[in-house]
């Protein structure tokens, strides 16, 4: 398992793990191209945990963590991972949607992110290095 000082600031893609009781584990990774600052920032706060809530199209969990919205999107895709800072929550995203405002892409789950429509509100989340 890799921990904050050994991942690179000039690293652009970093390797996570995403835990969800009940669910199992899902691979994904920050990317810092998506919204530099937001991700090395969340880099720092690893590993990040939460309760699951869902909503129409994703799974998030509330953060204790305040930036602004930077490179803000307007299309959420199946897979994404995004930072909302209204929340301020971070989501993984199921199912393609139009993007409420604000909503920051930071990363990605490029498989068996269908898994996350079996989340039920309530269930610990645990994000981690790979």
């Amino acid at each position: 398992m890799m921990i904050m000082s050994q991942v690179s600031p000039q690293k652009m893609r970093i390797p996570i793990n995403i835990s969800i009781e009940e669910v199992g584990v899902l691979e994904g990774e920050f990317i810092r191209f998506y919204a530099p600052l937001t991700v090395s920032d969340l880099l720092k706060m690893m590993p990040l945990e939460g309760f699951a809530a869902r909503w129409d199209y994703a799974v998030y969990i509330q953060i204790n963590f305040k930036r602004g919205a930077e490179k803000i999107i307007d299309k959420i895709n199946s897979g994404d991972i995004l930072y909302w800072p209204p929340g301020p929550y971070l989501l993984i995203a199921f199912r393609e949607a139009p993007s409420p405002s604000q909503i920051v892409r930071i990363g990605r789950v490029e498989k068996n992110y269908e898994e996350l429509e079996k989340v039920k509100p309530g269930l610990r989340v645990r994000i981690t290095f790979k």
